[in-house]
């Protein structure tokens, strides 16, 4: 196969030989130079690395001979030799950049690193025996971690106990070998990642609430009154009237509940979803502009969920309408999914849904919407599922207060989703309180 201009030569090219007085050397190893020109490099070390090394730098030299260029890449260079931490730490601090040029969330950078390197030992440390990909290469040289066959292997195992975890390493080790190709660390041809299928990912099932259960969850939390999570009642019955994801739902304020009086004189109430909740250390619990994934939107309640949203307001009086409207017991402020999630644990051990979980209601909501309508794509507008990115126009060209954001309309279908229906008088309570 013929090289590329400017490619490094095959890997077992550069295998540098003992001679006789005890050096290494790599003799007349043939590459082509940027200009296309055959060229052949030399190399001599007192050790294999000292030669490789040697030879790299005589490899750059010889690269832009007979050409105009004179500028070195700006990108990190590296030799087959380096170790494969030398990559990762390289990759973490243009990630760190990005963060501080905002063209890259913290979140994100947070997810990448901790997808490479260890956790400090603690009690926020859940697993500490989680594969993290500094622990398993970061020791061996670019050369030795460039097998594909080696790769997949790992990968199948990781994704065994995490399947996410594996999905996330393969994306990552994805981008140190395109660092590598790019650092002249590896030929292109060497690339071991077009060859290693990520590890699939079994499809989630989903696990709505049957009516009965709808009802008798929500009467258990009513007769529960957990103290550490007061607003689940409310909480509850704003997730199963809307089926957003629960960190959404925690970032609601006031001012994001909203009446729209229609051209027929009927009045509706609607909802933005457009943020979410996340927690950092040392800053903690917070209102994040975006949602996990999508555009923002709007989504007309059923009048059961706004009655119960007013009525609460007019119960807790908010001093500013962007107040969040679930707030937790002690903070009075945002409420983080870890810790209704934790709420969770704690309540439904004697509920009638001994396995629930939040986003239980979420696949409740869609499951009805789509079973009721025959339409799935009403059900995945109700989810909040649109493109997820913005369109060219209205990224670049688009002024801000031109946008429109959709509203999604299935408040008909969502008032059979009614709890409080059945039975008892469940209003806003005062001893529900936060």
């Amino acid at each position: 196969m013929a090289l590329e201009p400017g490619e490094l030569p095959p890997k077992n090219k550069l295998i540098p030989t003992k001679r006789e007085d005890g050096t290494y050397e790599l003799d007349r190893v043939r590459h082509r130079a940027l200009n296309g020109e055959v060229v052949r490099t030399s190399a001599v070390g007192r050790t294999k690395k000292d030669c490789i090394d040697e030879w790299m730098r005589r490899f750059d030299i010889n690269n832009r001979k007979g050409s105009k260029r004179k500028r070195v890449s700006r990108r990190v260079q590296f030799a087959p030799t380096d170790p494969m931490s030398k990559v990762f730490a390289e990759m973490d601090r243009q990630w760190k950049q990005r963060v501080e040029d905002g063209t890259l969330s913290r979140d994100t950078h947070s997810n990448y690193h901790r997808t490479i390197y260890p956790c400090k030992p603690g009690p926020k440390n859940h697993n500490p025996d989680a594969f993290k990909l500094e622990t398993e290469m970061g020791d061996l040289s670019i050369v030795e971690a460039a097998d594909a066959a080696d790769i997949t292997d790992y990968l199948d195992e990781v994704a065994e106990t995490a399947p996410s975890r594996a999905e996330m390493q393969h994306l990552v080790l994805g981008m140190a070998f395109k660092m590598t190709v790019l650092g002249r660390g590896l030929p292109t041809s060497d690339n071991p990642m077009p060859h290693v299928i990520c590890p699939a990912r079994k499809p989630t099932i989903p696990r709505p609430l049957a009516r009965p259960l709808q009802i008798s969850m929500y009467a258990y939390i009513v007769e529960a009154r957990p103290r550490e999570g007061a607003y689940l009642r409310l909480y509850y019955l704003f997730l199963l009237g809307t089926g957003v994801r629960p960190g959404e739902g925690l970032a609601v304020r006031w001012v994001d509940i909203a009446t729209e009086t229609l051209e027929d004189g009927s009045v509706r109430t609607v909802a933005y979803i457009g943020a979410t909740v996340r927690r950092r250390t040392k800053i903690g619990t917070f209102r994040h502009p975006n949602r996990k994934s999508g555009n923002p939107y709007w989504i007309v309640l059923p009048q059961w969920l706004a009655a119960e949203l007013a009525a609460e307001k007019a119960r807790v009086r908010p001093v500013s309408d962007e107040d969040p409207v679930f707030r937790g017991p002690v903070s009075q402020s945002w409420v983080s999914v870890q810790s209704a999630e934790d709420s969770v644990l704690r309540l439904r051990r004697e509920s009638p849904v001994p396995d629930f979980r939040l986003s239980d209601l979420r696949d409740t909501v869609a499951s009805h919407i789509a079973s009721l309508t025959k339409d799935d794509d009403r059900a995945s507008a109700q989810l909040g599922h649109t493109d997820g990115k913005l369109s060219i126009a209205q990224k670049y060209y688009i002024s801000a207060e031109a946008k429109r954001v959709a509203v999604v309309d299935n408040a008909d279908e969502l008032e059979l989703l009614n709890p409080l229906e059945v039975g008892a008088n469940w209003e806003s309570d005062g001893d529900m309180s936060v």
